[in-house]
């Protein structure tokens, strides 16, 4: 049986994070499939690459060295698609960037369709997804850049801030909590929630500011629709939405109520790529156009 590439990525991940469910979450497959592709792995090569103990893997030390030469074959394998695209890129330019719609809508409309027009020989590939979901495309090299919001980090990329901003809590006028004096998430404690779902880096950081406080949040609904939050706040007294603050000042505020909130983290956006990504002339001017844009 032979393997693609995503699979050997998949055989990687795991012996990375040591933990199937870890791996299939990072690679966005299911528990069962990823656990399948291990299997037919070991199977197909005559490998023992973990010794199972219960529902725990100790990595072997045939998985420690498989781990060492798949990470060598899958950075020769990128460095490769990289130099296929330079290639590309003499006569006909491209750039695939990854931005989640929460930002799209607000900031990268006038940055996309200048770019275009002052640029009409590049083809510019926009994939709209969660940051947390952009951020696997972009490290198996699915994506050339990203635009994901802090905190981020991995040392085998390049970030650059190029905006930041406040958070605030939407509480629909009809609401007793509207008239009250916000000082601090915890003060939403027992209110219902309606977020912003796991695709996106601001629910975990929602959540890991409950948690800094002890509380536990009411989450009753969550979503990737921004617009949709708002609109719900505006037609149910009875939910609250936390979201970024120049998101929400693109709506009306005739049946809504806006206060900061504190999540212990400014909202910074910034334009990631791997230190490993091979410039092209496309891709260089993209990264140039857009950090003068916010400049």
């Amino acid at each position: 049986m032979k393997f693609s590439l995503k699979q050997l990525k998949y055989v990687y991940t795991v012996l990375v994070t040591e933990n199937i469910s870890r791996a299939a979450e990072k690679c966005f497959v299911s528990q069962p499939a990823m656990s399948q592709i291990i299997n037919e792995f070991e199977k197909n090569y005559d490998l023992l690459l973990f010794e199972r103990v219960g529902r725990k893997l100790k990595i072997t030390s045939q998985g420690e060295a498989l781990k060492k030469e798949l990470a060598i074959f899958l950075l020769a394998a990128q460095d490769f698609e990289n130099k296929i695209s330079e290639i590309k890129d003499i006569t006909s330019g491209k750039v695939r960037i990854g931005i989640p719609p929460v930002i799209l809508s607000v900031y990268f409309y006038d940055i996309i369709s200048n770019f275009m027009s002052q640029n009409p020989d590049i083809e510019l590939e926009i994939v709209e997804m969660g940051a947390n979901r952009l951020i696997n495309e972009l490290m198996h090299g699915d994506i050339e850049l990203a635009v994901l919001i802090e905190p981020f980090e991995d040392e085998m990329c390049k970030k650059t801030v190029l905006t930041e901003s406040t958070f605030s809590v939407v509480i629909n006028k009809q609401n007793e909590l509207s008239k009250e004096r916000i000082e601090d998430i915890s003060d939403l404690a027992g209110y219902p929630l309606v977020l912003l779902n796991e695709e996106f880096q601001l629910y975990d950081v929602i959540l890991k500011s409950f948690k800094k406080r002890g509380v536990t949040p009411d989450v009753v609904f969550k979503s990737k629709q921004w617009d949709l939050l708002i609109n719900m706040v505006k037609h149910n007294p009875e939910v609250v939405s936390i979201l970024p603050t120049p998101i929400i000042e693109e709506h009306e505020y005739d049946k809504i109520k806006v206060y900061p909130i504190d999540l212990d983290v400014k909202w910074k956006i910034i334009l990631v790529e791997r230190k490993t990504l091979n410039k092209t002339i496309s891709n260089k001017k993209f990264l140039e156009f857009t950090k003068n844009f916010f400049n």
